[in-house]
């Protein structure tokens, strides 16, 4: 999905893989401090990783932000998600385009890596579903990936050569903010976007992303 907002990004300087760990308020300024101990300095901040951890990288930075809006924005909620990449065999029996959702058992979501152009060689990923990814999270991630590779196996077949299990903390949001964003601090500017904001799965993010880009070139010098 990084393909969308590569081909928006061309011909713009880009920091990319760059850990903020605080957002402070500094005058007219927002100051983002890094994780390697270096500073960046903006006159607008568009956030939109998931709320959680916008509120703690803000917390980090020792922002006031109103109460009341602070508690609302607790209340988003996220499912969690343990997903399996598989390195198959020979190529999965996904019927194509190369997706298929699920409503059985462990598994809530399987992709043909292969088809969908994302691997040179007969590959998978496998979701769980959120019950599972639940369940067990606190389970070691490679032992915790086997019954749902098992019960993948009228799909992708017995040949999985090698596999990886990773979990997402915040993944689909399941109880979303009621705008596509929301403005925590106009001048300097702070506006909070995403997932959560615009509703689930890349639609709502690129809805929440226009809208944010919306509310800053509507502000005073910005155009």
């Amino acid at each position: 999905m990084s393909a969308l907002a590569k081909h928006a990004a061309q011909g713009i300087a880009l920091r990319l893989e760059t850990h903020v760990s605080a957002l402070s308020l500094e005058g007219s300024s927002w100051c983002a401090t890094l994780k390697t101990g270096g500073m960046i300095r903006a006159r607008a901040v568009v956030m939109t990783v998931p709320v959680p951890q916008a509120l703690a990288i803000l917390s980090a930075g020792s922002y006031v932000m109103d109460p009341k809006l602070r508690s609302g924005l607790e209340g988003v909620e996220y499912e969690r998600c343990l997903a399996v990449m598989a390195i198959l065999g020979a190529p999965s029996w996904v019927a194509p385009p190369g997706g298929l959702l699920i409503d059985e058992g462990p598994i809530a979501w399987i992709a043909d890596n292969q088809q969908k152009g994302l691997s040179t060689v007969p590959s998978a990923t496998i979701h769980a579903n959120p019950g599972y990814s639940l369940q067990h999270w606190e389970d070691e991630r490679r032992s915790a990936g086997v019954p749902w590779l098992e019960a993948a196996i009228p799909w992708i077949g017995t040949g999985v050569k090698d596999y990886q299990v990773q979990g997402w903390r915040y993944s689909k949001p399941i109880r979303t903010w009621v705008e596509t964003c929301v403005m925590v601090h106009a001048s300097p500017t702070l506006i909070l976007a995403g997932d959560a904001f615009g509703g689930p799965r890349v639609e709502g993010a690129a809805l929440s992303g226009w809208s944010a880009a919306e509310a800053l070139l509507a502000l005073p010098g910005c155009a």
